[in-house]
């Protein structure tokens, strides 16, 4: 008798220190998933806000530059008339009248490259925009899930 009370007593013994670690076990589980769900959420908030920084400096640079963009066209098209006048002077002129169209002609081009590139400025702006407005929305679903998920 007292063999089966001593083993039932052991057995008892044996599963309550069994039961006590699994629960000990899971809730440090627990613990370090929320602990690292926390991390990302924070990690992905400070993207979030890195991106929407981004997103107002870009904001703000399209308009200052669709500005730029219409003022270099304007002297662009100013400089391809005086470059047009200077080569019809040209024409029936001398070697002076030549060389002043020669280099309106010059300036005119550099004008036109200006224009390009700013208009190449413009729509790399509007490309970087659409990214980060993507991004944005990629990152805010994200968290969204991590969080729901918790």
């Amino acid at each position: 008798m007292k063999k089966k009370v001593f083993l039932l007593f052991t057995t008892l013994l044996f599963i309550s220190a069994h039961t006590f670690a699994d629960t000990k076990h899971l809730s440090d589980t627990t613990q370090r998933d929320t602990a690292k769900i926390n991390k990302k959420i924070r990690n992905l908030q400070a993207d979030l806000a890195g991106y929407q920084a981004d997103l107002a400096k870009t904001q703000i640079q399209i308009p200052v530059d669709s500005v730029a963009v219409i003022t270099l066209r304007a002297k662009s098209n100013d400089a391809l008339d005086d470059s047009k006048k200077a080569a019809n002077d040209a024409v029936g002129g001398d070697l002076s009248d030549a060389k002043k169209a020669a280099k309106k002609a010059k300036q005119a081009a550099n004008a036109a490259s200006d224009a390009h590139s700013a208009q190449k400025q413009l729509d790399a702006d509007r490309k970087r925009l659409k990214k980060l407005t993507e991004k944005i929305a990629k990152t805010e679903q994200k968290i969204n899930d991590l969080q729901t998920g918790q």
